[in-house]
């Protein structure tokens, strides 16, 4: 099949125009809109000194108006403003005070966005070929390291005297650091991503990469668990504790997760340009601006797939059409007794309690196969783990321990 029938045979993808309910959802920034309400508040309430009146009712005393008699005084009745005795400066200190981080908070969010990467249309095209071409690298690595105590002299002051004392720490030693990677020469890899189109339909699409892999068949998958478990039991044991780590690249291509397409970046659309949005910041309207810039922003979540074990036995370069090879049921292996038990004998597991043996027997009764996987593995995680000392602990070899987690295991 010629890469040509490829492209056009994979199923395309195209960004996504969000409602203003749901870009309201996605980014509300709900910060803008609290001080930007707080200040409109006070601006009401500096409006209301000014423009309302109150009646009051003052009482003179004969001996107030200076006259020597001991006669009741007469009553005068006054309109006046109901800040007429200085509280019209609180509500504009809180208005200079508001107006002043909220002008911090704008720069924040323009430094958000001067931060982004801005590329064209034709620019992402290529990215996408590249990142679709780009081989798979699934990584492990294993830093054995153990704690050391010391002691250090730390100087402290009480009551303007100062004083030596000895404080005791625990300092990380790395001894020994060891990497590999998965070996899938004998199964091959292809990319069953989708295609990409229509980013020219929009002015501005937000764009954010995601790369993942899964497996064709058991075969593949058995592969990758047995070489992943072999290499964490080979450096396990060597030291106090064993940090692993994996993961997954593309190789030869500079993965950026989060991008802006422009149709044209020379002359970006006017919403987004910095002259406007801090002349619209210094009015207090840079909320409104921003919902629309978000509301008029196109979305898409591009997820960068490949899959190792090709059915019909081809390798790493030999293509297929997304369409027909992707496959419909990506198995991943549940929870086996015997792997249970085997991880129980050898003080790897603790025992599971009865509810747990309840669901247990109810997966395996109702899945005796290898149950479909909704999603496939993700590309980074760590963990860290003793090493000598028996603990609960999750075994590597299970297949539910995704790329995705991050668990620290004590």
């Amino acid at each position: 099949m010629r890469p040509e029938d490829i492209h056009e045979s994979r199923e395309e993808q195209r960004p996504l125009k969000q409602s203003l309910s749901a870009s309201l959802c996605r980014e509300s920034h709900w910060k803008c809109l609290v001080l930007t309400v707080l200040m409109l508040g006070c601006v009401g309430v500096v409006a209301w000194c000014h423009l309302s009146t109150v009646t009051r009712l003052s009482f003179r005393t004969p001996l107030m108006a200076g006259g020597g008699g001991v006669g009741g005084g007469e009553s005068m009745v006054y309109h006046e403003s109901p800040c007429s005795s200085g509280y019209v400066y609180i509500p504009l200190a809180f208005l200079l005070m508001l107006y002043v981080v909220y002008l911090v908070e704008c720069w924040h969010c323009h430094a958000g966005r001067e931060a982004q990467h801005r590329v064209d249309v034709h620019g992402v095209y290529e990215r996408v070929e590249r990142l679709q071409r780009a081989s798979p690298c699934i990584w492990w690595r294993a830093v054995s390291y153990h704690y050391v105590r010391r002691t250090r002299q730390v100087t402290r002051y009480r009551n303007g005297d100062a004083y030596t004392t000895t404080q005791v720490y625990h300092e990380r030693v790395n001894t020994r650091l060891a990497e590999s990677e998965f070996d899938y020469g004998r199964h091959g890899v292809r990319d069953v991503s989708r295609g990409l189109a229509g980013l020219g339909d929009h002015p501005a699409t937000r764009l954010r990469f995601t790369k993942c892999f899964s497996f064709a068949g058991p075969e593949a998958e058995t592969a990758y668990l047995t070489q992943r478990a072999r290499f964490f039991s080979d450096n396990e044991g060597l030291d106090d504790y064993l940090e692993a780590r994996e993961g997954m690249h593309l190789r030869d291509v500079d993965f950026k997760e989060r991008m802006v397409a422009l149709c044209d970046p020379k002359s970006p659309p006017w919403y987004v340009s910095p002259s406007i949005f801090w002349t619209v910041s210094l009015l207090v309207l840079s909320w409104p601006l921003r919902v629309l810039a978000e509301y008029r922003t196109a979305c898409l979540h591009y997820h960068v797939e490949k899959l190792f074990g090709a059915p019909d036995g081809d390798g790493e370069g030999a293509p297929h059409s997304s369409s027909s090879s992707r496959p419909t049921n990506r198995p991943t292996a549940t929870v086996d007794v015997t792997e249970l038990e085997w991880h129980i004998c050898t003080n790897r597991q603790l025992v599971p309690t009865y509810s747990e043996a309840l669901l247990m027997e109810a997966s395996s009764s109702s899945h005796p196969h290898p149950r479909p996987c909704r999603g496939c593995r993700r590309s980074l995680s760590s963990c860290s783990l003793p090493s000598r000392v028996p603990r609960p602990r999750l075994p590597f070899s299970r297949s539910r321990f995704s790329l995705g987690r991050a668990c620290i295991f004590r």
